[in-house]
């Protein structure tokens, strides 16, 4: 069985640090036309080389990062985020003379960018880094499943390093997955995997790649000439193109609402690494990366997919249903936006109109509603061996079918506190059967400035009841039967 945990990934190539600061615009600087931001919060992510280490880490691969930084301030705060985000060893080539490459963003509380500053290092200096790590290459591939080389042209990747990469997991029989930035794809050939988006491709091609056969025929050609085992073109809103040893396959992408496509490459490299790595075909890694890319995409910022998450898409699942740590980030997401979440929860064992009517109600409270749901073991934990009628797959399904529920988080405690502390809800909502203080997670809400509310049960409909009623019916046909 294919698990995430089991598979050991090195990333090398170009890391940035990714600084935020966000705040609040309700005016014009009366200096000049520009806007004023009111700053609110500041924070730091992984950028480049380091995103798709993180992407990696999320979907829970024991994940090593190489590469380089400035000794600066910088360069702390980029092994703090990296730490964060799950990455279990950071290799960074600390190079005195340069400064760690840095991208400030700042964006409004509903997270539109209003203007973005770039610090770079010192290409010489990352050169010199690149270096370093060739020397270090051996012991950096031991024990290692995959390797990604994730360059954006910064100067780590050096030509020598990238030749140096690749064969050296040609001889060890390491897939090794390759996100390009040159416009000279020599430099990557006998790659496992090449990775290029549309634009990439058609300068390595040097011709328009304006439809289907144009860009099959270029995947291919680029395969054959680089000797690449697999070579996959992405291509957005068209999907990707993938050309193999067996021939061309294409990969429709996921249809869904998209919030930002900021990091779906690194995603996409990920996950095709991740998928390899752990033994999987090509074919099953594109599917699981086209999967993983529609649900980055639907996230504002740089959004990284957990691996549990990503089951439960690629099982075929609405994506409302969510890990912790996913629901944790999507209601970040929408705070940021400047959204209201109401959290609510319960077994919900054969859904019926009373909870339909609840989960409505608790809906108007705010913008965005999470319910917490029990799972089997949580159910028969709370109300005996012989529930839940209905497994959590369904009942988690049912509930993502409803319009108005926005995300469905399963929890296998007795009760969601810590669910509730996770999410951090604006309003946390019971049935009207609990008072306020008897509510779990009520002073968990009500400390951090959310209020606690219940809603009245529709009389006489409850699950209880309904089985109950089942009950005296069958019994009612077994008497007359008799």
């Amino acid at each position: 069985m294919f698990t995430w945990s089991n598979v050991r990934a090195l990333v090398i190539g170009d890391v940035m640090l990714d600084r935020y600061l966000e705040g609040e615009v309700n005016r014009i600087s009366p200096e000049a036309p520009v806007p004023v931001v009111r700053l609110a919060r500041e924070w730091y992510r992984p950028g480049g080389a380091g995103n798709v280490a993180a992407s990696l880490a999320g979907l829970g691969c024991r994940t090593m990062l190489a590469g380089a930084s400035g000794a600066d301030p910088e360069s702390d705060r980029l092994r703090q985020a990296l730490l964060d985000s799950g990455v279990s060893h950071c290799v960074l080539a600390e190079r005195p003379g340069s400064r760690t490459i840095c991208k400030t963003r700042v964006v409004s509380q509903g997270h539109h960018q209003l203007l973005r500053l770039d610090q770079d290092g010192a290409r010489d200096e990352y050169r010199a880094a690149g270096t370093d790590l060739k020397d270090r290459l051996a012991a950096l591939l031991a024990d290692q499943d995959v390797v990604v080389l994730s360059d954006y042209d910064k100067g780590t990747l050096t030509p020598s390093l990238v030749r140096a990469a690749i064969d050296a997991c040609r001889e060890r029989s390491i897939p090794c997955v390759v996100d390009p930035k040159q416009l000279d794809f020599r430099a990557y050939a006998g790659a496992t995997l090449l990775t290029p988006n549309l634009l990439e491709a058609r300068r390595a091609a040097a011709r328009p790649l304006d439809d289907d056969d144009a860009v099959a025929e270029a995947a291919a050609e680029l395969r054959g000439r680089l000797d690449l085992d697999h070579m996959l073109i992405t291509r957005g809103a068209d999907g990707m193109t993938l050309a193999t040893s067996s021939g061309l396959h294409h990969f429709p992408a996921e249809v869904r609402e998209v919030a930002d496509v900021t990091g779906a490459g690194d995603t996409v490299a990920a996950v095709l690494a991740a998928c390899l790595g752990g033994g999987l075909g090509v074919e099953d890694a594109c599917r699981a990366a086209s999967v993983a890319a529609g649900i980055a995409v639907g996230h504002p910022g740089c959004y990284v997919v957990q691996g549990d998450e990503l089951d439960w898409a690629l099982r075929g699942h609405s994506p409302k249903v969510r890990s912790p740590e996913a629901a944790r980030r999507w209601a970040l997401d929408q705070r940021r936006a400047g959204r209201a979440v109401v959290f609510t929860n319960g077994c919900f064992d054969i859904l019926h109109a009373g909870h339909l009517s609840c989960l409505e109600a608790a809906r108007k409270l705010g913008d965005a509603l999470v319910v917490g749901l029990n799972s089997d073991a949580s159910v028969r934990g709370l109300k005996g061996p012989t529930r839940p009628v209905v497994g959590q797959d369904h009942r988690a399904a049912l509930l993502a079918g409803l319009s108005c529920v926005d995300a469905v988080v399963l929890f296998d405690g007795p009760t969601p506190e810590d669910l509730i502390r996770q999410i951090e809800p604006d309003v946390l909502v019971k049935g009207g059967d609990y008072s306020i203080d008897g509510i779990v997670g009520a002073d968990l809400v009500r400390a951090q400035g959310g209020r606690v509310a219940t809603i009245p049960l529709v009389p006489g409909l409850s699950t209880t009841s309904i089985f109950a009623a089942s009950r005296d019916a069958e019994s009612r046909r077994h008497s007359n039967s008799a």
